[in-house]
């Protein structure tokens, strides 16, 4: 068997997977020959090297997929990994649930539109004409717990147990205002604290959307918050490559750039 011939098992099996049959992957497989070296490069390298790596679960990269093509709206591939996704393993909860926590990040009608198209799959997928599966409810607190939620998960986020809550609180309001009084009340406490995805997942989809869209100020924070809530620097580097195939070299290369970086300050191997 040639390297190429690897190459196409390799990726053949990736599209059953994502498909969700056998059949159903070589159907991918039989339109990316219609697009010539574009197709052929997409089954070899997209699949064939990325998806087939072993670094990190396939239903972990669907989370970085989905979460990717979300930040960048790019609906039509979305609607193949949506199911993709569930088909690994994403329960639909936590498809949901990726979209509640990409909001604060890339912005609610992002995820409002990819949210129509979690309906279609689910619909598809079920023999219904519209979506039945009912979707988890927003917790609503009242201020104070709002605020406790908040601080509970940066304690997380920044890694420190201890963290004096109040001095905390006390400077992000005097430096941010209102602005942080936001994240602390609603990016935090009402969406990081909820319990349908764990912050480890929370953290995967956060530094996937922030790779997508070359956001290195908040990659760089959140890098080390996705540390602390228990993703390896293996796994951290596997968004980086992923985003090779779904938003290109440059961004990559700046997420992975970002990353040793802040493996470096925090004296972790990369490897």
């Amino acid at each position: 068997m040639t390297a190429q011939d690897t190459r196409e098992a390799r990726g053949l099996d990736c599209f059953s997977t994502i498909a969700g049959s056998k059949e159903a992957g070589q159907g991918i497989a039989d339109f990316f020959e219609t697009r010539g070296a574009l197709g052929s490069l997409t089954h070899l390298t997209a699949a064939g090297e990325i998806w087939a790596r072993t670094q990190i679960s396939r239903r972990d990269r669907s989370v970085i997929v989905i979460s990717s093509l979300t930040a960048m709206a790019r609906e039509i591939e979305l609607k193949q990994h949506i199911g993709g996704g569930l088909n690994h393993g994403l329960t639909i909860d936590e498809v949901d649930e990726i979209l509640v926590q990409l909001a604060p990040y890339i912005g609610m009608p992002f995820c409002l539109s990819a949210s129509g198209i979690v309906d279609i799959v689910i619909a598809e997928r079920e023999g219904t004409e519209t979506r039945e599966v009912p979707r988890a409810e927003a917790i609503v607190l009242d201020d104070k717990k709002r605020r406790a939620a908040g601080l509970d998960v940066l304690s997380t986020l920044i890694g420190d147990p201890n963290l004096d809550l109040a001095t905390t609180e006390a400077m992000i309001l005097e430096s941010q205002g209102d602005m942080g009084a936001l994240v602390m009340d609603y990016a935090f406490g009402d969406v990081w604290s909820r319990p349908q995805l764990s912050r480890r997942d929370r953290s995967l989809v956060v530094i996937s959307a922030l790779t997508a869209l070359n956001m290195k100020h908040e990659l760089e924070i959140h890098i080390g918050g996705a540390l602390n809530h228990g993703l390896t620097p293996v796994e951290i580097q596997e968004v980086m490559i992923t985003m090779v195939a779904y938003g290109g070299f440059p961004k990559a290369i700046d997420g992975l750039i970002l990353a040793r970086k802040v493996f470096e300050e925090r004296g972790v191997s990369a490897s």
